[in-house]
């Protein structure tokens, strides 16, 4: 697979960790049973852009891009899914979308994206030695 189908690939894991999380958070069955449950669709941005900064085993900028995609993705998704089930909304509501969600939404998941970089490349230091010596001394 090359760098374009890892990136579609990572902004699809972050769409797809996006709308799981807020599945559980919003089921019944499940925040019935675990009622803390109910908070997961707070944190879901947060997850999305970690998962998608994480899954591609891109670089720093395209991990980053992907995240911010990623919520994008997740909005406009949403979006066509209610346009083809009936939901006409005014124009008004694309800018409330944006303001309301949709930026908050993306910086979130950039914050998750910033900390998923630099896990992975600690991670990596570590697994080439870099770090090790360091500790030895």
């Amino acid at each position: 697979m090359g760098a374009v189908g890892r990136w579609l690939a990572a902004v699809a894991a972050g769409v797809i960790v996006f709308e799981g999380l807020d599945l559980l958070g919003s089921s019944p069955a499940v925040t019935s049973w675990l009622p803390i449950a109910a908070s997961l669709p707070t944190l879901s941005p947060f997850a999305c852009g970690a998962a998608a900064a994480w899954t591609g085993r891109l670089h720093a900028v395209p991990a980053l891009l992907a995240a911010a995609v990623a919520v994008w993705t997740r909005i406009g998704v949403d979006r066509a899914i209610g346009i083809v089930q009936g939901a006409h909304l005014s124009e008004e509501y694309g800018l409330v979308l944006i303001l309301a969600f949709g930026i908050p939404w993306m910086l979130s998941a950039l914050a998750g994206g910033v900390i998923a970089v630099a896990v992975r490349g600690a991670a990596r230091r570590w697994t080439r030695g870099a770090v090790r010596p360091a500790l030895r001394s």
